[in-house]
């Protein structure tokens, strides 16, 4: 397979679960296909390990966002001996249903108490809280459904990528590729605004991105609604697409200048946080200057410290790994890849070009309080950017040896990650869509593995 082959080999558009997977191309129905969904129905986590093993099949992405509604559903959001709403968003959002359940708010209350009076601009989350809560208090049936949306968009932006690939580089760049389903897990449904958003966002601009697509770019009217820091990304979707393609691909100046402020933004280390949150402040309708307040003001500050301290070590040593991985090789791959042509396709730089100056404004955000959640917003444009660069060079080239050695360094995110889901479900992982009505677990998987060590 040619490199420039890897980019018509999979290039359909995304549906909802299409009736053609379901279909041998004799016409009769694939029985491999139809065991597949009955085995994720059954017996959710071996649906996903089949889906993993067969990411090829044109069944594998669908397969698996059945495997994410299931994760959703069962989702700890209140871990045993923890106090409901006192800890985690997810807590808060099933009180709040409980709430709004048992005192029988109407759509109007909702929309005057929480849009107007409290200025919260998230329609998403409170408009779905109220639809569920008219008929139940269930915190779980409620992440069933958020995990419906999310796995959508998720397992599109996931397989956009894959499908891409080329055989064999999935297999050799294994903790890469891994890495990707991890920057933004279904487990992150526990903050389902703003990661919700992420991949709206990823799933509406990637194809044009990499493929000049513009089918999707009416998606980016959503985010904002979803979360409402989207609004300042989406403007940066839309002024990149309106830049002249020239400059995005074809000026070598320009190119420079934004990888030279890539790496500026990066090794900023004496911004001043009040002068930046003024500056947010004053550049932002009035709406969105509230609600940045709330995350830049002192108390916000002193909250996200201590939420540090409590942390283990690796978390933000493991972060800081990738954030150095990603970083060093997006610059890495300016001269050998960008400058000298070697990918062979100009839509390639496009997506470089848009993910240095995302980076630049992630590496901003991240000086203040919450903002550090836009890296992983910039994680799914460069760890894709990294792995199609790979799937156009040759095991030969310096960049490709670079990063065989960063993979070595990502280990360490890796595992962490892998560890991190131990805290997000309990042993009702292990049942099924049927159990799930009954069965419901609340002591962390992290729990038993620590009682039998």
């Amino acid at each position: 397979m040619m490199p420039s082959d890897v980019f018509m080999s999979s290039s359909t558009v995304s549906q909802p679960i299409d009736q053609q997977a379901f279909l041998h191309p004799t016409g009769k129905v694939d029985k491999q296909c139809f065991s597949a969904f009955l085995l994720a129905l059954i017996f959710p986590l071996g649906g996903l390990v089949n889906a993993l093993r067969n990411w090829r099949k044109p069944w594998a992405k669908d397969v698996f966002w059945i495997v994410c509604i299931y994760l959703g559903a069962i989702h700890i959001y209140c871990p045993e001996g923890t106090i409901l709403g006192s800890g985690s968003d997810g807590g808060r959002y099933a009180l709040r249903l409980m709430m709004w359940h048992q005192n029988g708010y109407t759509l109007g209350e909702v929309l005057k108490n929480y849009l107007v009076d409290q200025h919260a601009m998230d329609l998403y989350q409170q408009f779905t809280t109220w639809l569920f809560a008219s008929f139940t208090d269930n915190g779980h049936v409620l992440f069933a459904f958020w995990a419906v949306v999310f796995g959508f968009f998720y397992s599109r932006n996931i397989w956009y990528v894959l499908e891409k690939l080329p055989d064999g580089l999935a297999g050799r760049f294994f903790i890469l590729v891994t890495l990707f389903f991890l920057v933004c897990p279904i487990t992150r449904i526990n903050g389902v605004r703003m990661w919700t958003a992420l991949h709206v966002y990823v799933y509406a601009l990637l194809p044009y991105l990499v493929e000049g697509k513009k089918h999707r770019l009416w998606w980016l009217a959503v985010p904002p609604l979803i979360h409402f820091s989207y609004l300042y990304v989406v403007l940066l979707g839309l002024g990149y697409i309106f830049l002249p393609k020239y400059f995005r691909t074809g000026n070598r100046a320009f190119l420079l200048v934004v990888l030279a402020t890539f790496i500026l933004t990066f090794f900023i280390s004496i911004l001043n946080l009040p002068k930046l949150a003024s500056a947010l402040t004053r550049y932002s309708p009035g709406a969105y200057s509230r609600r940045i307040e709330m995350y830049i003001n002192q108390k916000a500050l002193d909250r996200n410290v201590a939420k540090a301290a409590l942390n283990n070590w690796y978390v933000a040593a493991s972060r800081n790994v990738l954030h150095w991985c990603c970083n060093v090789l997006m610059v890495a791959a300016f001269f050998p890849v960008v400058a000298h042509g070697k990918t062979n396709r100009k839509e390639l730089t496009d997506l470089y070009v848009f993910a240095l100056l995302f980076g630049s404004l992630a590496n901003v955000m991240s000086l203040i309080p919450s903002g550090g959640r836009f890296l992983s917003v910039a994680w799914m444009f460069t760890v894709p950017c990294i792995l199609l660069f790979l799937a156009n060079l040759s095991s030969k080239d310096l960049f490709y040896k670079l990063a065989v050695f960063a993979s070595w360094w990502l280990l360490i995110p890796f595992v962490v990650e892998i560890r991190k889901l131990f805290d997000c479900y309990g042993l009702a992982i292990f049942g099924n869509f049927v159990t799930v009505f009954f069965w419901e677990s609340n002591v962390p998987l992290i729990q038993f593995v620590k009682w039998l060590v």
